[in-house]
């Protein structure tokens, strides 16, 4: 049975996708829009930022320099070419804040190693999915070649889910 959040491939009869740790029990249909379109849609539509990627040498200040700069709440940290970590602005408040003469300090040593990717490919709600039981608000998007093309945030996933209620409204 394929996981309509992850496309994952479970055995026939699983109640849960071993992929995702979604339900695969069908008892109710999704007759709303937004229930729809968060299962229909790819990340691919939120439009996702070009991530700012920097390398782990990287400060802390000179991160936060650049998540201003570039209005974004995250940067990922590459490492040959991939995501080797993400350093977001809640590491700032809940690490770097607490002891300031961190600033100098390279990123290796207060981002979040290895995160969690998605690709573009990736339904919405596999993404909130994601979210939420890791805890995140960004999810960088990889190409199959794990190669970092975007990041995706609450935000971006906020500002679908308010325009698709408000079309659901409109059709009502």
């Amino acid at each position: 049975m394929i996981c309509p959040d992850c496309q994952f491939d479970n055995i026939t009869g699983a109640d849960v996708c071993e992929g995702c740790g979604a339900s695969l029990i069908h008892g109710e249909e999704f007759t709303n829009a937004l229930e729809r379109g968060i299962i229909a849609h790819s990340v691919d539509v939120l439009c996702a930022k070009r991530p700012v990627c920097v390398p782990a040498t990287t400060s802390v200040r000179e991160a936060i320099d650049l998540m201003l700069k570039h209005q974004t709440g995250a940067v990922l940290v590459e490492s040959n070419g991939e995501v080797g970590g993400i350093f977001t602005e809640r590491d700032v408040l809940n690490d770097v804040s607490q002891d300031v003469s961190q600033m100098s300090e390279s990123l290796e040593n207060h981002m979040t190693a290895s995160p969690e990717t998605i690709t573009k490919n990736d339904s919405i709600a596999y993404a909130m999915h994601a979210m939420d039981v890791g805890g995140y608000r960004h999810l960088p998007i990889v190409d199959s070649a794990g190669v970092p093309t975007g990041i995706v945030s609450a935000r971006d996933i906020m500002r679908f889910l308010c325009v698709r209620y408000a079309n659901s409204r409109d059709d009502e």
